[in-house]
């Protein structure tokens, strides 16, 4: 991956004060600085000043002149400039700006490298921005399930028989007095997914992420493209929900800063009545993709639609706790539950 930065501190560090606020601008050929900026939006929010130059889209494109107007707009502010190609004509441009203390040139632009700055502080150093290039090049590789051949049908039936073979059920253990704590639960009928891992796991600083499903858990195609999604130095458990009630009420796992994720409310409120303490308990996708026709369902959001056992979940959920909120990025206004069920009354 050819990304690389351009940062002129002239012996001065950053400090919060010297400007007004974080500008980005993306700049390149074409239509990618639109795109990938709606993309950033999409996964993360509206999280800094963004500004986009689709350069050269028409012969009469002067980008010249709209880069002097935008770097004379915004003197006095932090700007973060991103393009597309090092040896492009549009970085060429831009590198005489970037002489200049208040900014900073990244070429190789890249959507996870983008998001990271989008999200940093107003001060993020070079340092900083070197490990997210780092990390941006750990992400770029190629995809591979495995690589193990299929196995032939004769050799196939045995495992087959196996799976077909009914289960003993495990005796259901009690944790009505269960003293657990985790950080944070949320309903996401993803999972593990940019606003997820770009956007929560940073929020709420966690350590690792538990997905309580059943089916993503007995799915190995599944449970590899989650862990995929998860960022690095984060840990990750993908297991059916008894299994994670069980690992939670662990000692250990009150020790660590964890973010369970279930796909549907009453998946969350089964992992809620076995745990002791839950600090955060957000609902922030759900009922999207569950093939259940929209016209048979509540719709308290374009991405929260619940079935009558979902909305009498999501009640016995707001009854056990009352701070359940809904919440589909950090950046968005955090609704009690329980105020828009109230309204709804």
């Amino acid at each position: 991956m050819n990304i690389k930065v351009r940062y002129i501190t002239k012996g001065k560090e950053y400090r919060r004060s010297e400007y007004q606020m974080k500008q980005i601008l993306i700049a390149t050929h074409g239509k990618m600085a639109s795109g990938i900026r709606y993309t950033a939006e999409l996964i993360v929010g509206k999280m800094a000043e963004i500004t986009t130059i689709d350069a050269y889209v028409t012969p009469e494109d002067n980008v010249e002149k709209k880069f002097e107007e935008y770097f004379a707009q915004h003197e006095n502010d932090r700007i973060f400039v991103f393009t597309d190609l090092m040896g492009g004509s549009v970085n060429q441009k831009l590198l005489g700006y970037s002489q200049k203390e208040n900014v900073t040139l990244i070429t190789g632009t890249n959507l996870p490298v983008l998001m990271q700055v989008m999200m940093a502080d107003d001060d993020v150093t070079e340092e900083e921005i070197q490990e997210f290039i780092d990390d941006a090049r750990e992400e770029l590789q190629v995809v591979d399930l495995g690589g193990e051949k299929k196995s032939s049908a004769k050799e196939n039936v045995a495992p087959a028989a196996e799976k077909s073979a009914p289960k003993k059920e495990p005796v259901p253990q009690s944790y009505d007095n269960s003293t657990a704590k985790i950080t944070a639960l949320r309903v996401d009928d993803r999972l593990i997914h940019g606003q997820v891992a770009m956007t929560w796991t940073k929020q709420l600083a966690v350590q690792g992420i538990v997905v309580a499903n059943d089916e993503a858990a007995n799915d190995n195609t599944q449970k590899m493209a989650l862990k995929m999604a998860v960022p690095g130095g984060i840990k990750s458990l993908i297991k059916p929900v008894d299994e994670v009630i069980r690992i939670l009420n662990n000692p250990k796992a009150s020790k660590m800063r964890i973010l369970v994720l279930t796909r549907t409310v009453k998946d969350a409120l089964k992992v809620r009545q076995s745990v002791g303490e839950i600090g955060f308990l957000n609902v922030g996708n759900t009922g999207r993709f569950d093939g259940i026709d929209v016209s048979e369902k509540l719709v308290l959001t374009p991405t929260i639609m619940l079935t009558k056992t979902e909305q009498q979940a999501l009640k016995d959920l707001v009854a056990l706790d009352p701070k359940t909120c809904m919440q589909q990025v950090p950046n968005d206004e955090q609704k009690l539950v329980k105020d828009v069920l109230d309204k709804l009354n």
